[in-house]
This record gives C-alpha cells, sequence and structure tokens, in this order.
C-alpha cells in the first residue's frame, strides 16, 4: 500500500534513517540510487516519468547528454508517498512535456548525481525487442553457433535413454536450453512458443526476414518464425506413437558448472505428462495456422500432431503423471509439477476447433470451462483459452453467448483488480507482497500480457498504460533502479546463473534475458535478502533462486517490449 505524507518536514527527518536501512536490507543488489527511471528511454508520445527515493526534492532537470544543456526545468509537483513492498519514501517526477528526441539525464536539484543516460524517440525500444529475440537463437541446443563471443561447437549429439527403459534411446536435440542450466521441458517450451506467437501475431508486419541475422535469413520466412519453429521442431521430437509428449530431456543431477559442449553426462527422456501433452496440442494447432502461408506441409504435420495430442489425452481423461510430474529417486533438477491438466486441456480445444472447424472441440470448452482468471504461467494456461474464446466471432456457430459474456464480465473483474494493486503500488506495479516469488519478473510479465489483451478487446486506454508501466519496472523503474533483462538498459543485471555466460561471456553475460527477480520466500542457505518483498534480489551468479535467467521469462518479457516496439516500421499499436 502507498500513503501520502504532507508532514514535509516529518518526512525529510525519517527518510535519512528509512534509506540507510533500505540500502542495508538489500544484500548485493544494484547500488541504490535515488533516481528510479526506465533505463532504457520512453516513447514520445506516451508518458514519461520517474520516482525519486530516500530525499524529499522540490525541482529537476533534464540535460542532454550530448550538449550538457539543461532542456527542461520543472517542479516536483508530487507529494511524498511511502510505498510497503520496498520500503521506499518516493516522490514522482513527470517529464512527459519533453518532445524532443534525444538521449538525455535526468537530475534531481539538491542531489550531487544524475541518472544514467536515457532515450526518448518514437521507437525506443526496437534494439531492446530485436536482442531479446536473439537470445533464443543463443540458448540453442544441438547446433553449432558462430557469434562472436558465444561461439561454441555443437551439443548434446547423443541420443538420450528413456528413463524408464535405458534400452531404448532417442534423438531429442534442438530446443532451447531452458534457463542456467541445459535441461529441456516441453512445459515451458509451451509457453515460450506461445508468447512469441502471439507476439507475432499481434503484428505480423512488424516482423521480416533477416531481422535477427539467423543462419535462416533470407529463406523468405520472418525471423521470428525460424526462431519458433526450432522450438516447435523439438516438441514434435518429444511427441511418441501414442500421441503423448514426455515431460522433460534432462541429465539426472547436477554435475557442476560446464559449457554446452561439455556436458558429456548422459542425457534421459522422462515420461510423458498430459500437461506438456495438452499444451503442446495448442501450441502445435495455433503454429499450424501461422505456418499455413510459408510451408503448407509443414503446418498440415502440425495440426496433424495437435489433433494426435488430443487424441492421447482423450483416451487418457485423468491427469498424467498422477499428482503431477515428480523426479524419480535419483534425479534432480527441475521438475515443473504441474497437478492440473484442465487449463491446457482448454486451451488445446479453442485451439484446435480453430484450426479444424470441428465443433466437437468447443463443445468440450463450452462443457468444461469455469475458472477464473488467472496470471499466466507455466504452472496456469487458462488465460490463454479464455482470450483464444474471447477472441471468436460471439455469433461462430458453438460458440456459447452465456459464457463468452460472462468471460467478458470475469476478465473485465480480473482486469480492474490488476489496475487496483497497481494504484496501491508506489511503484505502480502489478505485483502484491505474496507474489514476490521464484520467477515473479515473469509474473509481473504475465499481468503485462493480460492487460494488453484486455487492451486489445476494450480499447481503454489505461489498460495500454498499466502494461507499459510493466515494462518500465522491468526495465529500471523498480525499487533497485536495475534492469532485470541482461545488456538492456544503462544499469543492467551483470552476473547471472547462467553458465554459458559465466564460463565464456568474459563478464558480460548473454544479452536479453530476463531473470527471476525479487523473491521473498525461498532463500538461498536460509538468509533473507531484505525485510521487504520488492527489494529480496541481489544480482549474484550463486543465487538461482533470484538471478537465473529461463526461456520462458524471457518470451513472457519479449512479447511485453515486442508489443511497444515498431522495430523500425511506422506502425500504430
Amino acid at each position: 500500500m502507498i500513503s501520502n505524507h504532507r508532514l514535509y518536514l516529518t518526512v525529510v527527518i525519517l527518510l535519512p534513517i528509512l534509506s540507510g536501512l533500505i540500502v542495508s536490507g538489500c544484500k548485493k543488489a544494484a547500488p541504490i540510487d535515488n533516481i528510479k527511471i526506465n533505463n532504457v528511454g520512453y516513447d514520445i508520445k506516451d508518458e514519461k516519468a520517474g520516482f525519486i527515493t530516500g530525499v524529499f526534492a522540490d525541482s529537476f532537470q533534464v540535460i542532454d547528454a550530448k550538449t550538457e544543456r539543461v532542456v527542461l526545468d520543472a517542479e516536483v509537483t508530487s507529494d511524498p508517498v511511502f510505498d510497503d513492498l520496498s520500503g521506499d519514501y518516493m516522490q514522482k517526477v513527470d517529464f512527459s512535456e519533453l518532445m524532443n528526441e534525444g538521449a538525455y539525464r535526468l537530475k534531481i536539484n539538491g542531489l550531487p548525481k544524475v541518472s544514467g543516460v536515457f532515450e526518448i524517440s518514437e521507437d525506443p525500444y526496437s534494439n531492446g525487442a530485436i536482442m531479446v529475440l536473439r537470445s533464443f537463437y543463443l540458448h540453442r541446443c544441438g547446433i553449432s553457433i558462430t557469434e562472436g563471443d558465444w561461439e561454441r561447437p555443437f551439443c548434446h549429439l547423443k541420443p538420450a535413454y528413456v528413463y524408464a527403459d535405458e534400452s531404448k534411446e532417442r534423438k531429442v536435440q534442438g530446443g532451447w536450453h531452458d534457463a542456467g542450466d541445459y535441461n529441456k521441458f516441453t512445459v515451458t517450451h509451451n509457453i515460450a512458443i506461445a508468447y512469441l506467437l502471439m507476439q507475432y501475431l499481434d503484428n505480423p508486419a512488424k516482423y521480416i526476414d533477416g531481422q535477427l541475422n539467423l543462419p535462416e535469413s533470407g529463406n523468405h520466412i520472418p525471423d521470428i518464425l525460424d526462431e519458433i519453429k526450432w522450438g516447435l521442431d523439438w516438441l514434435i521430437k518429444m511427441q511418441d506413437e501414442s500421441g503423448g509428449l514426455n515431460h522433460k530431456v534432462s541429465i539426472k543431477e547436477w554435475t557442476g558448472e560446464n559449457l554446452p559442449q561439455d556436458e558429456t553426462d548422459q542425457q534421459y527422456i522422462f515420461r510423458i505428462s498430459s500437461t506438456g501433452t495438452a499444451g503442446a496440442a495448442a501450441v502445435f494447432a495455433m503454429a499450424s495456422s501461422v505456418y499455413e502461408k510459408y510451408d503448407r506441409a509443414y503446418s498440415e504435420n502440425l495440426k496433424n500432431r495437435a489433433i494426435r495430442a488430443w487424441e492421447y489425452l482423450e483416451e487418457n481423461e485423468e491427469l498424467s503423471a498422477a499428482g503431477g510430474f515428480i523426479n524419480p529417486e535419483g534425479v534432480t533438477g527441475g521438475e515443473y509439477g504441474d497437478k492440473v491438466d484442465t487449463d491446457e486441456r482448454l486451451w488445446a480445444s479453442v485451439e484446435l476447433f480453430k484450426v479444424t472447424g470441428e465443433i466437437q472441440y468447443l463443445n468440450y470448452f463450452n462443457n468444461n470451462y469455469g475458472s477464473s482468471f488467472s496470471v499466466l504461467s507455466w504452472l496456469n494456461l487458462i488465460n490463454l483459452a479464455y482470450y483464444s474464446y474471447l477472441n471468436l466471432s460471439p455469433k461462430t456457430d458453438g460458440v456459447d453467448p452465456d459464457i463468452y459474456n460472462d468471460l467478458q464480465n470475469r476478465m473485465l473483474s480480473y482486469g480492474n483488480s490488476i489496475l487496483k494493486k497497481m494504484n496501491e503500488s508506489g511503484y505502480a506495479y502489478s505485483l502484491k507482497e505474496n507474489e514476490f516469488y521464484w520467477g515473479s519478473n515473469s509474473v509481473a510479465m504475465g499481468y503485462s500480457f493480460d492487460l494488453i489483451q484486455i487492451y486489445k478487446l476494450t480499447i481503454e486506454d489505461k489498460y495500454r498504460e498499466a502494461a507499459l508501466n510493466q515494462l518500465h519496472y522491468a526495465l529500471g523503474r523498480n525499487p533497485l533502479g536495475l534492469s532485470f533483462v541482461t545488456g538492456l538498459g544503462f544499469r543492467s543485471v551483470q552476473d547471472p546463473y547462467h553458465q554459458l555466460s559465466k564460463l565464456q561471456g568474459n563478464g558480460i553475460p548473454v544479452p536479453g534475458m530476463l531473470v527471476g527477480g525479487a523473491n521473498y520466500f525461498s532463500r538461498l542457505n536460509g538468509e533473507m535478502l531484505s525485510p521487504y518483498a520488492a527489494k529480496s534480489y541481489e544480482d549474484s551468479f550463486r543465487n538461482y533462486m533470484v538471478n537465473e535467467p529461463a526461456i520462458n521469462y524471457t518470451a513472457s518479457f519479449s512479447y511485453t517490449i515486442g508489443y511497444f516496439s515498431d522495430l523500425g516500421f511506422a506502425i500504430n499499436q
């Protein structure tokens, strides 16, 4: 919660004490400066605002970074407020009246420091959007990478053993290394591909061949679809003759940091999961429509695989693995053990209806929907099902008008609940205290995705602006003043838990990765990082609980920054 404080003298007396407590309460985090802004910049047509913390200020300046000339000298008109989740007393500074493109710094009168350089332009996020998309190429498994600092030979080319029967093996190279390690999971590939497909579908004209400088560039297919295909092709390999998809490919246990090509431990293919299968059915169906324009045979293959996955689900109506996937004894590492597959099945049913036109799939949705909207994550894909249904015409044969209207009402209630949380946050952020758990940044990006979908369905600017505030937060307008995306912004994450970056990057991480973010509940060695949820973070390689990137995290951010980028094209959102 935030609260106004008009007793300025009291505030001025207390702030230095509070500020000292805040700094000492956050171990190894990025330096906490008084100025919190989007470290990349602002679109010229949007609100341009930041926050000052730890002091009371009455005026500020915006300085041209090239000429050092003051281009704006303005009063701070906002009252101080206290943000419970960060422990910060803060004031908002608004420089929206600045309408000239350029590179700038922000200075608070009375403070010795100025901010880093940020950009104001008609398209400030395009370079970042390209960087984030290209990070997927650098996470490819089973290929040699030929790019500068990240050049490396082929990796993981040996067949993987089937865990339950080591006499069987399959070639499952491909896809993307999941996170700081090199395991691969169907459920995280499913949501990552969904985000990227929807990023493309929002405005296909923005995405062209040659944009990402991939090995496939020049094939007359938009590069983003080439990258998505790399993930899809791996999902295809994970589908067995039953139609079900195996849950993951991984080594049995972590044996120390190494480069991808040096990981020689035997990989294993683990059992089929209905969550992975249903999510893949939806992804295959959605992608089938997208690729029809470019490769009809591939599109038809994807559709057939979506149908086969659905048939597996019909033959296995109960959740499998029972109770959610759990690592067998002696196996460590990620589980992604989702205990509910209803959300994935509902999403698959709508996408299969769209690609086949067969009413049976929509009937499944009409007969089984019912749960509330819930922020998008690998664990819960229900919102993808609901938005997909709401994007059908309400006059479509098979669409139940009562269900359609109910979903509209639920969506608006859900969207307004996000806005309410943001109004209670000093940083206009979407997370409440109990949501600062493992991967909190991706949860917030899930809310951003929601807000954009609601904006597209309602055309109410308040939802677009709220989604943009999540982008500002991720890029540095947050209690740490730190961009949580490697290589993006004047102060960004430097030491993520990411083996490739640590062992090959010469101190520079792979650019374009979103790290997990503040985590108030999972504590490395039991150590509390801060008494405040929003500051429970450290930029440390060893703390994978807050500083590990993952493909589903990065894809969630890619969607948002892609939406707010023109990528060099004059396109209105």
